[in-house]
């Protein structure tokens, strides 16, 4: 069957790994797959081909191109306007979306685009019945997906080649927390010389940061690079991964670096305590606060046994979310 993957995203949430991670594990079911993206949002490692499309396409526009491409079923994660052209093209639909997941861009006509998707399949945990009102009357909810870092299949965590990296991604804002972390990091960078904090994102507050960075001498052990940058290989050569974000943010990203076999140093809140058993699997701090961060972040750079301990329980939450349920729901229209 030949299917297009169409990955999307907002702001903080991007469809790309997860798009990508079902794309190729629908071609190795013997589909002809091709992903979709907006230019710059799906570059990951990917085995299946990719076609980019600019931010200014149309919905018509996008409709063309799956006219030329014929495609037997459109498979749209976090991407309405790709719902939106498979309506206008005549081509079935399935959409994908991390429950309450909100557009960059509210679009009015979900509600009515959904009732007529062959399948929604909405990610969460809920104990709440799936509101069928929003998601329609064909919608699923299926626990959110490991995306399970197979491309480096290595036996070991990555923190046993002692890369001395410390690895953050998230939105450039406040919610995700970094302006406590660069604090911490100003604090714990002279003292662990060998040591390089990474940054991941784009946002606002990029040029504030920057001038911190500046500021309190920071150019040589601290880099921001752009949201799309390789992700994939920056967790393979993390050791530490901090995720302090402030307040509900979604935890995907943090659910990626565990499932990585990183230790994880994060912010308290009931979607990190979801995921993390403190002193386990990771460590959990107070939001906010910069000495408890200091204090987590500095313990686990200097104890080497610790950060594998928990690299090596991090990694076990992959099976408490697996993959296969996630494409058996997905695909089941394939049958």
């Amino acid at each position: 069957m030949k299917i297009i993957v169409c990955v999307g995203g907002n702001k903080t949430q991007s469809g790309a790994r997860l798009g990508v991670k079902l794309a190729e594990a629908l071609k190795t079911q013997g589909h002809e797959v091709n992903v979709l993206a907006a230019k710059g949002k799906g570059k990951v490692f990917s085995a299946v081909p990719l076609q980019e499309y600019t931010p200014l396409t149309t919905t018509k526009r996008m409709a063309g191109m799956f006219t030329k491409s014929n495609p037997e079923v459109v498979f749209a994660v976090m991407n309405l306007r790709a719902c939106e052209a498979a309506v206008m093209a005549g081509i079935p639909f399935v959409y994908v979306e991390y429950e309450n997941f909100k557009e960059d861009k509210p679009v009015p006509t979900k509600k009515a685009l959904l009732q007529k998707a062959v399948r929604v399949v909405v990610l969460g945990e809920s104990d709440k019945p799936l509101n069928k009102k929003i998601y329609g009357a064909n919608a699923v909810r299926v626990t959110p997906p490991a995306i399970w870092v197979e491309h480096y299949n290595y036996s070991k965590p990555a923190c046993f080649k002692k890369e001395n990296n410390v690895l953050a991604v998230g939105p450039l804002a406040k919610s995700s927390g970094f302006d406590t972390l660069l604090k911490t990091w100003a604090r714990l960078a002279p003292a662990h010389t060998t040591w390089h904090l990474t940054i991941v994102g784009d946002g606002l507050q990029k040029t504030a940061y920057k001038r911190f960075i500046t500021k309190n001498q920071l150019e040589g052990s601290t880099e921001i690079v752009p949201a799309q940058s390789d992700v994939y290989s920056l967790l393979r050569n993390a050791d530490v991964f901090v995720y302090p974000a402030v307040g509900e943010q979604p935890a995907d990203v943090l659910l990626d670096a565990m499932a990585s076999k990183l230790p994880c140093v994060a912010s308290e809140a009931e979607s990190v305590t979801s995921l993390i058993t403190n002193g386990v699997n990771g460590v959990i701090v107070n939001a906010g606060e910069e000495e408890p961060l200091t204090v987590a972040l500095d313990e686990m750079m200097v104890n080497w046994g610790r950060r594998v301990g928990m690299a090596v329980e991090a990694s076990k939450l992959k099976d408490r979310y697996p993959f296969e349920p996630f494409l058996r729901a997905v695909a089941e229209i394939l049958n």
